[in-house]
């Protein structure tokens, strides 16, 4: 399934992958990286005023500093003494047993066999069902229990030629599991009480398809699981020259998780840390985390080991102090996060009345709250919205001017003051329409557009006002852009294009949300929108071009001609092709190779395609298809063509342009209500405005924690109606003004899920 958006894409994979708790063999099968290594190295960013320079805790150096190698060297010593660690041999349950009574050794109580059929079809040649088994031990939280984090790795090993007979896995990966329990090991020695749940996960079933942390990362999704982080572990011994140095890997939309690890490293470790240019690394145990949409950084050795899969993968060959260096820097990470945890979740909900930022509450105890800082440019210039730290996960920006774009970020608060890492950057904008019509250029894909070109539009647009972006010359539009302009002329005069980012399509998406109207015009609409790439494709609810411009499937044909579009909707004129305009020598006035629609049942034809050539030819094959399309909702507007207006007569395409302007883009649509989430939430004020009290009433779709505040115009929380977990049903609270000024407030409405906010107006 695909959508506009790579990062939707990606994350709905998940649900074709992992359909059950069981798999089917190597779709992530172990790869041995690129030579040369591509990538880059961590270095702090002193310079960026979000950043902040960070101590180290007395506390963690200590606990860090009883880290073992002669401990870690045993532990791969007995992992390597079982022969095989292979998984259809019958001794993984005593291997997994063995280390659940090393964890239970220590002190742990809450250690457990976690275990899962596996159907396997290895190579097509060998098929087996076997119980394995992950070994889960779980260090629970004193003040927010259900906030999980997880460290581990896979226990399994994997040998050519023949694993049934030899696997001794020393680095790959019994160094993860030595690394694993001796951080457990000096957790409990130190009496160590974390502030949330830290689990310590040793993995069955890696070598052949990541079985076993699939299992545990669809089951954590599916039952709710709050996991905040990550560290997987993988091959983290190798080091015959005692270099300085360890690969963290960077997964792509979770890029933070590896930097809050790099910093930590820089300040309790002497490694150095290389982040390898490989964002979606499919051969480990974080790569399930990831798709189910979990944090994850991936921890591994510098230099990857020559004796990968092979049988001198043994104790000889492993570095032991190089491993427990890498134990410590994983321990700090984990215990720096109980301290001042990463504030995760940070989003932005754009208006045209104000910017609503959420973001994930935080338990931890050490958490006085939050600061948000907003800048007009992006990774700089920041200043702080609060004045006291934010006891809450909503606030609302009612100071953005409309018609403009904000930069956000978002810190923890200790009670000491000492801020976290910041989030990552978020984008918000206050909606404010003008007239004007936003022309966005992708012309012939030149480094500069063509006065040629440019002079045609001109004559066309006439005395239409409007603004040119010519993403030829500029990065990408802001969403402050967006937020600007109700009407937008989307221009593709080529088939050479670089697919719309990730930003750009949810930057579209809010302005489609805000009311806004969209023309595109240009070749082959379902490659730039959709990512398509072949024909007949058909588009169902999920993509982006279904969803906004009402198409249901595309076709094209090789060499069909069309020399002109006639109208199949009232108002609309036929569109000639310029007799001295060609896309090709020999056949001026005509255009080939366009694609064709067939809308749903939302969607409108107002043009189709007209043929000099028989429909029983190949050139005109496509005789009498829709290449033009219509949505006129009362929510926002699109109006889709398969050509570019530039091959047109300049009159036709001045008057098309103007009927739509004056007739189909001319009445605003207004702003729709914030989006009703899944529980069908609704939130009435009546009366309103009111003096004294008024009622407050709103209806749940499903079972859910609900919280019901008034916050004041500068965003910050006064009071809380109602905070607690309701039943489906409709709700009435009264609420009393009391000594509250007259003022206009906001009502917010709360779920996991989502947020409706409404005015609300005190007189007196």
């Amino acid at each position: 399934m695909k959508t506009f958006f790579s990062f939707f894409s990606l994350f709905l994979l998940a649900g074709s992958l992992f359909t059950s708790k069981t798999g089917f063999a190597q779709e992530f099968f172990d790869e041995k990286p690129a030579v040369p290594l591509k990538g880059s190295w961590y270095s702090p960013q002193t310079d960026d005023p979000a950043s902040l320079t960070r101590s180290t805790d007395p506390f963690i150096v200590s606990c860090i500093a009883q880290i073992n190698a002669d401990s870690i060297r045993e532990t791969i010593r007995h992992m390597q003494n079982y022969g095989t660690r292979f998984m259809l041999v019958d001794n993984r349950k005593e291997i997994a047993t063995w280390i659940l009574q090393k964890f239970e050794s220590y002190g742990y109580t809450n250690v457990k066999l976690d275990s899962f059929i596996n159907y396997l079809n290895w190579n097509g040649i060998f098929i087996d069902t076997t119980w394995q088994y992950n070994v889960v031990c779980t260090m629970t939280g004193s003040s927010a229990p259900e906030e999980e984090y997880i460290i581990g790795g896979h226990y399994d090993s994997f040998c050519a030629p023949d694993p049934f007979m030899a696997a001794p896995g020393a680095n790959d990966n019994a160094s993860a599991v030595a690394a694993t329990l001796e951080t457990a090991r000096v957790m409990k020695l130190m009496n160590y009480q974390p502030e949330t749940t830290i689990k310590f996960i040793l993995f069955g079933a890696e070598e052949l398809g990541l079985f076993g942390s699939r299992f545990h990362a669809q089951r954590a999704r599916e039952t709710g699981e709050d996991v905040r982080y990550v560290l997987n572990l993988d091959m983290i011994s190798n080091n015959p020259d005692s270099l300085k140095e360890v690969k963290i890997y960077k997964y792509i939309y979770m890029e933070w998780a590896a930097d809050l690890m790099a910093d930590v490293f820089s300040r309790y470790t002497d490694l150095s840390i290389f982040f390898p240019d490989n964002p979606y690394a499919t051969g480990s145990d974080s790569f399930p985390f990831w798709l189910w949409g979990f944090p994850v950084a991936y921890l591994e050795e510098m230099e990857f080991s020559p004796n990968w899969h092979i049988l001198s993968d043994t104790l000889g060959n492993c570095n032991f102090e190089y491993c427990a260096e890498i134990a410590r820097g994983a321990c700090a990470t984990l215990m720096e996060q109980q301290n001042l945890p990463y504030p995760q979740g940070l989003a932005a909900q754009s208006n045209k009345e104000n910017v609503t930022l959420t973001w994930k509450p935080e338990g931890n105890a050490h958490v006085a709250g939050f600061n948000l800082y907003r800048s007009e440019v992006s990774g700089s210039g920041y200043s702080l919205l609060n004045t006291t730290p934010l006891d809450d996960s909503v606030f609302i920006d009612m100071t953005a001017a409309a018609g403009h774009g904000y930069f956000y970020i978002l810190k923890t608060v200790d009670d000491s003051d000492q801020e976290s890492m910041p989030s990552g950057e978020v984008e918000g904008a206050r909606f404010g329409f003008t007239d004007t019509l936003l022309v966005i250029a992708i012309l012939k894909g030149n480094k500069t557009t063509p006065d040629s070109i440019v002079n045609y539009y001109r004559s066309v647009f006439d005395t239409i006002p409007y603004r040119w972006f010519d993403m030829n010359l500029a990065n990408q539009p802001s969403l402050g852009i967006f937020a600007r302009y109700q009407n937008i002329l989307w221009l593709l005069n080529t088939q050479e294009f670089d697919a719309p980012s990730d930003t750009l399509g949810r930057n579209i998406i809010t302005f489609f949300a805000n009311g806004g109207n969209m023309m595109f015009s240009g070749f082959t609409p379902t490659r730039y929108l959709a990512g398509n790439t072949g024909y007949p494709a058909h588009f169902d609810s999920a993509y982006f071009i279904n969803q906004y411009f009402k198409v249901d499937s595309v076709n094209r044909k090789i060499n069909s001609f069309m020399y002109r579009a006639y109208p199949d909707e009232n108002g609309y004129d036929t569109l000639n092709v310029d007799t001295l305009k060609s896309m090709a020598p020999g056949y001026p006035g005509e255009l080939y190779n366009i694609e064709v629609f067939t809308p749903d049942t939302d969607g409108n034809i107002i043009y189709r395609f007209d043929s000099h050539y028989s429909p029983t030819t190949s050139q005109g094959a496509m005789q009498g298809k829709a290449v033009g399309l219509e949505y006129m909702g009362t929510d926002f507007k699109t109006i889709l063509l398969s050509f570019p207006l530039y091959y047109l007569d300049t009159t036709d395409a001045r008057n098309l342009l103007r009927y739509i302007m004056t007739y189909k883009f001319s009445h605003p649509t207004g702003m729709p209500e914030p989006e009703i989430s899944r529980q069908e939430q609704s939130l009435k004020i009546f009366p309103n405005p009111f003096m004294g009290a008024t009622t407050l009433s709103f209806v749940i779709g499903e079972s859910t924690d609900v919280n019901l505040s008034i916050y004041n115009m500068q965003g910050a929380r006064i009071s809380t109606i109602l905070n607690q977990k309701l039943e489906k049903g409709s709700y009435s609270v009264n609420y009393a003004a009391g000594q509250l000024p007259a003022s206009v407030y906001h009502v917010v409405l709360k779920t996991p899920t989502s947020v409706v906010l409404k005015k609300m107006v005190v007189i007196k």
